[in-house]
This record gives C-alpha cells, structure tokens and sequence, in this order.
C-alpha cells in the first residue's frame, strides 16, 4: 500500500514539474486506478516456421518473430501500436509521405503501422536475429522502395557498443548500462554491436519528418547525435520516457537544446513524449520566445 501511494506522490511530483505538457487526464486516472481490471491482450498464435523464424498471428496482423525470444510482449506491443497508439498525438501523427525513422524497430510492428498510414520507414534495429524478422516483415515495402533496413543502433557517436539481450523479452535488450541496472532479472546474452548517430547519415537519407525512438533507456544519447536532424528537418517526435527516471525531464531538455520552437506534450503518466515544429513568432514586445532567441544568440529586435 505504502509503495503505490509514494509512487503517485512521485507521479505527481513529476508532473507538477511539466504542469504545461503533462497529461493531466492520464495522471489522474492512473492515480484514481485500483489496477483490478487486466485488460485482455492479444496472444501471439504459431501459424509456421521457416529459417529460425516463426509467422504469429498477433491480433489482426501476421508477422515474423525468431523462435529463439519468448513472443508473449507481440500482444503488448500490437495493442501499444495499433490500439492505443501511443505513438501519435495532437500535431504529432504519422502522415502519407513521411519518412519514419523507427529507432529500436524490434520485429517492425510500428514499421508496418507507418508503412500502412503511407509513409515510408527507415528503420533500425541493432539485434541480428530481429533484423533477420524485419527482413521478412518488410520485405514487399523494401523491394516497393517504401522502406529500408539499417542493422545498427543509433546514438551519439560511432563506436562498437554492447547490447545485453534478454530473452524472455527482447524488445527490452539495452544498450545503456543504468537501464540495466534497474532490472530485477539479467541479461540472457551480450555481444557488440555498430552505433552511430543518426545526423552522420544524412547525406544517405531522406529528410526525416517523424522520429520514433524506443531504445531502452538509450534515447538521450540518439538524440544527442541526432540534433542536426531536428534543426535542419525538425521531424515530428514520438519519445519513450519511462526507461529512466529522469527522463522526462532531461529528454525534453535535449528537445529544447536542439531546436527551442518544438511544442512538447506528454501522453499516460509520462510514459511517452510527443514533440512538433511549433511556429517563429516575430521577436518584439511581449515576445513568448525570448528565452529560447536569447539561447540562440538573437537581437531582440524584429528584423523587417
């Protein structure tokens, strides 16, 4: 009892400190929950095999997991996709068009959420056996154009980087080391993989205009070697936030830092960040972003 009611002080806490982007319909609710009703997910169904892969019937989708990982979070994950959405809010949707970057795309069930709005993905995804499904899930979209797979993770700088992998769930294998420590259970395995930011690939890419990133506590380092991106293209941003306890916090600051003009709000109880390229407003008397033109070095004055 003590527990749950320290955790909603600190819930509360936390959101009094983002009082204008917190949602605040999403606190209160989590607060006011008894957590008695378990809402029913979809249970992954083996229809075949081939290749070290299986083919599930996830809810409404069939899609490729490797037989090796435990595929009990699939139901998760479609209901967080496809149900809830958690990914998208307000101006922050995926539109027809886009160029989605998908950051820890795992087996490429968003992938396919966007690939089936009519955007196109680029996604990443750093564990070998899940790239080996996202080929097979995205093999029709990649031969159509309509998407590419990077085997890397993304972070701050180019270098050789450990990833622990924990199959009872993969979707949780971390690159980052305080995320680890966090967790009741260890790792299954460890092996090193490529990282390198996302802003050394532009000359590569397609302007980026949506950005998911869930990496498991590794979102501050992508988005640090992502800042080039968000000033030059300014992407739509869908953000985990929950994988360390700051996060909120400190993911909206590296947001800010990048580009100060992006409106943030905060979807659940702080679970996930969404973020989009609010507009200039002319620099004058009462100006509502004279903090952020003074962080850029600006005059005050409006120029004609």
């Amino acid at each position: 009892m003590w527990e749950k009611l320290a955790w909603r002080a600190e819930l509360i806490w936390k959101a009094a400190r983002l009082y204008r982007e917190a949602d605040w319909v999403g606190v209160i609710k989590e607060i006011l929950s008894s957590h008695r009703i378990q809402k029913r997910l979809p249970k992954p169904m083996l229809l075949d095999s081939e290749g070290g892969l299986g083919l599930y019937r996830v809810g409404e989708r069939e899609i490729y997991f490797p037989l090796e990982f435990d595929p009990a979070f699939l139901g998760f994950i479609y209901d967080e996709v496809f149900v809830r959405r958690v990914y998208e809010h307000g101006e922050c949707q995926v539109r027809p068009g886009d160029w989605v970057v998908d950051a820890g795309a795992c087996e490429g069930l968003f992938s396919l959420y966007a690939l089936e709005k009519g955007a196109n993905v680029l996604a990443f995804e750093p564990v070998p056996q899940l790239v080996h499904a996202l080929e097979k899930n995205l093999d029709p979209f990649v031969r159509a154009g309509r998407a590419q797979i990077y085997p890397l993770a993304l972070g701050r700088q180019k270098e050789e980087k450990t990833i622990h992998i924990f199959r009872s769930n993969v979707a949780g294998s971390t690159l980052s080391e305080e995320a680890l420590r966090t967790r009741e259970e260890g790792p299954s395995s460890s092996f090193v993989v490529l990282v390198a930011p996302l802003d050394s690939l532009l000359s590569s890419l397609p302007p980026v205009s949506f950005l998911k990133a869930d990496v498991e506590g590794y979102e501050r380092e992508l988005l640090i070697g992502a800042r080039e991106t968000l000033r030059r293209f300014r992407p739509r941003l869908s953000i985990c936030t929950y994988h360390r306890p700051d996060d909120p916090l400190m993911i909206r600051k590296l947001i800010k830092d990048s580009w100060p003009f992006y409106r943030i709000k905060f979807k659940g109880v702080l679970t996930h960040l969404c973020a989009w390229a609010g507009e200039r407003r002319a620099f004058g008397k009462g100006d509502v972003n004279a903090g952020a033109r003074s962080r850029l070095g600006l005059n005050s004055r409006a120029r004609p």
